[in-house]
């Protein structure tokens, strides 16, 4: 899942661009802004979590990224000072999304790309969600359609500019911009 976002950056975000300054916010282990902190067009990558732990526990090596513990809904970046402010798989099991869609637009820059990927109800997640398994539910959170998600975003003001599903369809994405 990681290598294949790393791969949607780099075509609809890096592309013709330098000295990005991007940051993963809840983003666990920070797995991932570690593999964008080796991208040549990223000048920082900030992992962003209000808990230490999943990125202890994982242990990564030479890790390139910076991790800073922040709470997504208060922020501890300057306002409009990232390229791209970005989440994958933690927006689903928040009880005020909307909230957390308008801090992440407020860390990013004028121009600048907020993405935000969720559980799709139209792929596999979607599928899980008629479990009987109580537990199955709680762990998946919230699952969404691509109107839903395209929805959250715009009512945060940004403006939908791409779109993919990933990891096998189990998750849709939206990549949105911040107005001018």
């Amino acid at each position: 899942m990681n290598q294949q976002l790393v791969s949607f950056f780099q075509r609809e975000v890096f592309a013709g661009r330098k000295n990005l300054h991007i940051a993963e916010v809840a983003c666990g282990s920070g797995y991932a802004a570690h593999l964008l902190a080796q991208q040549r067009e990223v000048a920082l990558s900030l992992a962003a979590d209000i808990n230490l732990e999943d990125h202890l526990q994982a242990d990564i090596l030479d890790y390139r990224a910076t991790f800073v513990l922040m709470d997504l809904f208060h922020p501890a970046a300057r306002p409009g000072s990232m390229d791209l402010v970005w989440n994958s798989s933690s927006v689903e099991e928040l009880e005020r999304p909307n909230e957390a869609i308008e801090a992440m637009a407020w860390m990013a820059k004028a121009g600048g790309l907020v993405f935000v990927g969720v559980p799709n109800k139209a792929g596999p997640a979607g599928w899980l969600r008629i479990l009987p398994s109580r537990r199955t539910r709680a762990w998946l959170g919230r699952v969404y359609d691509r109107s839903e998600l395209r929805q959250l975003l715009t009512s945060a003001g940004l403006e939908v500019k791409q779109e993919i599903n990933y990891l096998f369809g189990t998750f849709v994405g939206v990549l949105a911009q911040k107005r001018t």
